[in-house]
């Protein structure tokens, strides 16, 4: 069981335990991040878990995991390419 501590608006704290595992990011640490890449799945995101060291923000609020990440730089490497050619 994984428990936490929750401070609660108006300064009170709680203790919130739940019987899910806590999520691992694929290099072993905590998950405390959901990639937000757009895909045709039921959540409309990617959704795979990720820590704050493996995560790209390309702006605020979204998170991209490592191959998402690669796919964005891919992405704007393409369009940078057409704007240049036009």
């Amino acid at each position: 069981m994984t428990c936490e501590h929750v401070t609660l608006p108006g300064g009170a704290t709680a203790i919130v335990c739940s019987s899910h595992r806590q999520q691992r990011c694929r290099c072993g640490r905590s998950a405390t991040l959901l990639c937000d890449w757009k895909t045709p799945s039921k959540s409309g995101t990617c959704d795979a878990a990720i820590c704050t060291a493996c995560a790209v923000s390309p702006t605020p609020d979204k998170d991209l995991c490592p191959k998402h990440a690669a796919a964005y730089r891919e992405w704007k490497a393409a369009r940078r390419r057409g704007a240049l050619s036009s």
